[in-house]
């Protein structure tokens, strides 16, 4: 009887001591993989850039420029996204808000935790920016950065504003 009782406990300890690395909230290249679209487009000042009265934090709450954004993790630490966003013309008399769309940013990625660093150029230039993994999240956070705002007149100007970009897996 102690052999068989040893025997279970021996069994169960096996048991409690695997784990499923499927599901660990993004901290293994096998689980972050795969295709995130952008969610949320947040700025610390609210802004009222469709001038309906009505500022919000979401600039995609406010402009379409950002419609159908994505992000995509391959498994060979490759990645691919899609530069749109928002940014003032001008004409040489009026300025104006207007979407960009740059095409497809190509580059490398890593994880450490859960920090996502991607690498890429753009222009000639070589980025390095950390994503936060948060389950199936992904998030980019910029301190003071320059965003696309307006004045009380809603004249298009850059507020200086923390900003968060959140991509969620699809």
């Amino acid at each position: 009887m102690k052999k068989k009782l040893l025997l279970a406990f021996v069994s169960l300890g096996i048991l409690s001591s695997c784990n499923n690395d499927d599901n660990d909230g993004g901290s293994s290249s096998g689980s972050i993989t795969g295709t995130y679209k952008l969610t949320a487009y947040n700025i610390s000042e609210p802004q009222d850039l469709n001038n309906d009265g009505t500022p919000s934090v979401n600039q995609m709450n406010e402009t379409a420029c950002f419609n159908d954004s994505f992000m995509t993790l391959n498994a060979d630490n490759t990645f691919v996204y899609d530069d749109k966003g928002l940014d003032i013309v001008t004409d040489g008399v009026n300025e104006s808000i207007e979407c960009y769309d740059d095409g497809q940013v190509t580059g490398t990625w890593s994880l450490s935790g859960n920090v996502l660093t991607l690498t890429y150029t753009f222009d000639g230039d070589t980025y390095s920016d950390d994503y936060t993994v948060s389950g199936t999240t992904i998030t980019l956070m910029v301190e003071s950065g320059s965003v696309v705002g307006t004045t009380s007149a809603g004249d298009p100007v850059y507020v200086t504003a923390d900003f968060s970009a959140v991509y969620t897996k699809q």
